[in-house]
Formats: C-alpha cells, sequence, structure tokens
C-alpha cells in the first residue's frame, strides 16, 4: 500500500487545473458592458462640498449662517475655534468662540468657563470661574448676622429708688356755704312816660 501511494505522488504533483470561464452578454456587469458605460458618469463629482457649498445648510430654508463649507467640509462657524465667524478666522489660544465672536472665556463675566456661562451680579470672572478668591456674597456689602438675632441684653440700669414717706394726700378742705343772700323779689314791669311827662304805669 505505501509503495501504491509513492507512484501516484508525481501524477498529483503534475496536475494543473483548468480556470472556470463565465460567457459575459449584453446584460452583465462588466467593464464591456454597453449598459453600464452609457449610465455610468465619465466624470464623477468629487467628494466634499466645494462643488455644492449648499448641502450645508442641511436643508434649512431660508438658510441660517451657522454652516459654511471650509477646506471643502462644513463647519460650524457659530462654535468652531479655527473658523470662528467666517472661513479662516482662528480664535486666540485658550480663546474660545461664541456665537460666531472670539472670547477670552477667562475673564468674560457673559462667557466665563464657556459660552453662555453668566456670573451672577456683582461677581467678576477670573480664570474661567465666577467669583474667585473673592469675598462671599454680596459684596461689598458687610455680611448680616445669622437669624433670628439674639436678644437684646437687659440695660445695666440700676432699680428705681423707693417712694420716700411721704404723708398721704389729705382731703381738700370743704367750699365755704354760700352768703346770706336775700331771695329775689317778685317781677315788677317798668313803667311809661306819655307825652306830658307822667308816668302812666302798665296795668
Amino acid at each position: 500500500m505505501p509503495l501504491i501511494l509513492l507512484l501516484l505522488l508525481p501524477l498529483v504533483v503534475q496536475a494543473k487545473p483548468a480556470p472556470i470561464r463565465v460567457p459575459q452578454n449584453g446584460t452583465s456587469g462588466g467593464p464591456s458592458s454597453p449598459w453600464l458605460k452609457r449610465v455610468t458618469d465619465p466624470s464623477p463629482r468629487g467628494p466634499g462640498c466645494w462643488n455644492r457649498p449648499w448641502i450645508c445648510n442641511q436643508g434649512e430654508f431660508p438658510p441660517r449662517i451657522t454652516r459654511l463649507c471650509c477646506q471643502n467640509r462644513c463647519v460650524n462657524v457659530t462654535s468652531d475655534v479655527n473658523n470662528c465667524g467666517l472661513c479662516g478666522i482662528r480664535c486666540p489660544f485658550t480663546w474660545q468662540c461664541c456665537r460666531g465672536f472670539c472670547i477670552n472665556t477667562n475673564i468674560n463675566p457673559f462667557h466665563c468657563g464657556r459660552c453662555d456661562h453668566r456670573c451672577p451680579f456683582g461677581s467678576f470672572c477670573f480664570y474661567g470661574m465666577c467669583g474667585y478668591a473673592a469675598p462671599p456674597f454680596p459684596w461689598p456689602f458687610p455680611p448680616r448676622p445669622p437669624f433670628p438675632f439674639p436678644p437684646h441684653p437687659p440695660h445695666p440700669f440700676p432699680p428705681h429708688p423707693p417712694h420716700g414717706p411721704f404723708p398721704p394726700h389729705g382731703p381738700f378742705p370743704p367750699h365755704p356755704p354760700y352768703g346770706p343772700f336775700p331771695p329775689h323779689g317778685p317781677y315788677s314791669p317798668p313803667t311809661q312816660t306819655t307825652k306830658g311827662g307822667h308816668s302812666n304805669p302798665s296795668s
């Protein structure tokens, strides 16, 4: 049995596989297909947005000027530090692009540390932090004591001295009696005078 295998080995080594060929017709997708030549664009459009910058509008109408075609790619010019506001405008180091403007977020109280982060009234922005190394708020007003306020201590006035041994107020003296005035007499009407000078008492 091993002898038979050794005799068949040269025949297996010299065998060559025949290539498989598939016939091509007019409807196949080969390079010689007339249909493929007809539908294929001889000058295909290149990638990117240089030839079609309107694709950066994201289908908005009217388009907002937030994305522009910069260096053949769509860029949001309201937040890109390399294209802030317009293509090619680079913000300085440690600055940020906030709504299309280069802002120093280390000292700006309206954009402290990041865009649209506003510090409280009366607080400054240092190193991107509101109120860094500042006295506690409210400043410059002095801090108020905690509530409720402690009660006021009693005043150190001495007690009132006791009243002296004054005699009590005596009764007022009675009014003197009225004098012995005579009683009023009967009413007498006045007399009337005539032309001759004689009086005419009324009857």
